[in-house]
């Protein structure tokens, strides 16, 4: 009879998180083959470039090639690339897409096509 009432007591605890955790379900978004293997193609001409922290293992051979801007930031040079950002909506619009807050962007460069290129954390 106890087993009975142990068992029952687990099972009922047991649907109980299933059903609070199907409340919580969030759909994942879905993507093309294409996506998935080349990434998300925007139309905006903007360049978006994540880098990654410092410290380990080549990770400055992967730093060479970066603006100083982006590999020693001071705050001005974080300010004047954020502000650059508040100023264009375009270029505020495109960030927001990506999920990437303003307050991560390193550096702001105009390519020669006349696209931005945004480095950010």
């Amino acid at each position: 009879m106890i087993r009975k009432a142990a068992l029952a007591l687990a099972m009922a605890v047991t649907l109980g998180a299933a059903s609070a955790q199907a409340g919580n379900y969030v759909e994942v978004q879905k993507l093309t083959p294409q996506e998935v293997l080349f990434g998300k193609h925007y139309d905006d001409n903007v360049t978006a470039i994540r880098v990654v922290g410092s410290g380990g293992r080549g990770d400055r051979d992967d730093r060479d090639d970066l603006p100083l801007q982006v590999t020693f930031p001071t705050g001005n040079s974080l300010r004047m690339a954020q502000a650059r950002v508040a100023d264009d909506a375009n270029l505020s619009a495109a960030l927001k897409t990506r999920k990437i807050a303003t307050r991560n962007v390193l550096w702001v460069e105009t390519a020669m096509n006349g696209g931005k290129i945004v480095y950010y954390r």
